[in-house]
């Protein structure tokens, strides 16, 4: 055979066929095949076996979106936008239609957990079970009570004596004798100040002393042990009370901070209460500000503004600046390229991380400063500078060549605020669980230990449990509670229908 023939015959093969590589949408698990064009294919397995996810959510979605890229991009902002499938690659696929099963679900906070009411029950259980942490040093947060900081000192330090002692803020720009005046009118005349106790009667008590931005008032000095329990008592709830319920026992050389609200005693961080709403997406309390409880957030996605990491600035790095629209703007980073000392000749993959995020982010936090400094002022402060323009039409267009749905940055696609994070049963934050598959979440919902005089809780768990069961059961213990609705197959969605009325 001549190379000619030889040619034309692998040609004619690969537009024979639609060749698909390393399918990875939703259930698939890197599926490779090939498709005969021309012919009556049929895809068949067990319900939820990934056939709508290679059908539809794949191919046809592929062969669309490819198709829709082919109008101007007037045109295509009146097509529906279609998501590019994870593939690895889909070669001689044409333009497609499809008739679809009807999966009526197309609100994007509509979710497995949701219409189980799985979620429902977890937000309630959550705030009975999980045990909070400080974001700042990660040491235990839990409301104390003045019995349970009057048993913890007596079991742990009896015998010791204590300072208690409450916390006083400063005013900013206070006299430091003006402080000293006022607390002593108030009755208190003696403060633990860098690991002293000070008496404010003494003439040039605090004298040449810079006052932090809170003294601790010393209530009492207290012997901790049983017979002084009433003294010791009455201290806490006085210092508790001036306090505004934060309380510290300064015990040899250990200080120890307690608090009757969600605060960590030593870094005075305050946390929410664990309400269930701070545990619910679809509540104002709980969904993230950012992404408003969806996850996902439209903005720009690097990946098409920057789509080959290969090329260098001078062989067209970044897309939206070749061409004489926004030309200016290629000259501009090459220009600072040259002055920081960045290779334009270079590929953008081989530069420094340092390097990488001064091309993207530019030098200064506010682009338009930096434009006006003459620096550059990166990709990102590019697009801000569009955004702000974005009244005009052809802007909006141009914006949407290179915008995507991108998992939220502040909660990481948990849907929820950062503060609902720093409440955790185990390890498992709430948006751990609701990601974990649910034959994995079953036992692990099993093994929670409740107190048997807690009904609520163990009722909870139980209605829990039972779902997770039987979704287990019918055969879909490989979803997560966080799976959209509107991404399951019609029989997915069927099975997921009948644990909420069985």
């Amino acid at each position: 055979m001549s190379r000619v023939a030889k040619k034309t015959a692998a040609r004619k093969s690969l537009t024979d066929v639609i060749r698909i590589r390393g399918a990875r949408q939703n259930n698939l698990k890197g599926i490779d095949l090939d498709l005969p064009l021309g012919k009556l294919n049929v895809i068949t397995g067990p319900s939820g076996s990934g056939k709508s996810s290679l059908a539809f959510d794949t191919i046809y979605a592929e062969g669309q979106r490819r198709y829709v890229e082919t109008f101007s991009p007037y045109t295509r902002q009146f097509f529906e936008r279609m998501d590019k499938p994870k593939v690895d690659s889909i070669e001689g696929i044409p333009p497609a239609i499809a008739i679809e099963q009807v999966n009526n679900m197309r609100s994007t906070r509509s979710t497995v957990g949701t219409i189980t009411e799985i979620n429902d029950y977890l937000k309630m259980l959550f705030p009975r079970l999980a045990e909070a942490t400080c974001p700042s040093c990660h040491r235990p947060v839990r409301p104390e009570s003045p019995e349970s900081i009057l048993n913890e000192l007596l079991n742990a330090h009896a015998g010791k004596q204590a300072l208690i002692l409450f916390p006083v803020a400063v005013p900013k720009d206070a006299v430091t004798a003006d402080f000293a005046a006022f607390l002593q009118a108030q009755g208190f005349l003696r403060v633990w100040l860098y690991g002293n106790v000070i008496r404010l009667d003494e003439a040039d008590a605090l004298k040449g002393r810079k006052l932090p931005a809170q003294v601790m008032v010393v209530q009492d000095r207290v012997v901790l042990e049983a017979k002084q329990r009433a003294r010791v008592s009455e201290a806490l709830e006085a210092a508790l009370r001036y306090g505004k319920g934060k309380v510290a026992a300064s015990i040899e050389d250990e200080t120890l901070h307690f608090s009757t609200d969600w605060s960590c005693a030593d870094c005075g961080i305050t946390l929410p209460a664990p309400t269930p709403g701070l545990f619910s997406f679809n509540s104002p309390i709980g969904a993230c500000p950012t992404c408003r409880g969806f996850g996902r957030t439209l903005g720009l996605d690097m990946g098409k503004a920057i789509p080959n990491e290969s090329l260098s600035i001078n062989q067209g790095l970044v897309r939206p600046f070749q061409g004489s629209t926004y030309g200016e703007s290629q000259l501009d980073l090459e220009k600072a390229a040259r002055k920081r000392g960045v290779d334009i000749h270079k590929a953008f993959e081989d530069y420094s991380a340092e390097d990488r995020k001064w091309l993207i982010e530019g030098t200064r936090d506010d682009p338009e400063d930096a434009y006006n400094r003459g620096e550059w002022y990166g990709v990102r402060g590019f697009f801000k500078w569009q955004e702000s323009r974005s009244y005009k039409m052809h802007v909006r267009v141009f914006l949407s060549r290179y915008r995507a749905y991108t998992e939220c940055g502040d909660c990481g696609g948990g849907r929820l605020k950062k503060e609902a994070y720093n409440f955790r049963i185990g390890t498992h934050t709430i948006a751990d669980l609701s990601r974990l598959p649910v034959d994995e979440l079953h036992p692990l919902v099993q093994s929670w230990p409740i107190k048997a005089s807690d009904h609520v809780a163990t009722m909870l768990r139980g209605e829990i449990a039972s779902r997770i069961s039987y979704m287990d059961r019918a055969g879909l213990g490989y979803l997560n509670l966080d799976r959209q609705t509107r991404t399951l197959s019609g029989g997915e969605l069927q099975r997921v229908n009948l644990t909420t009325c069985l």
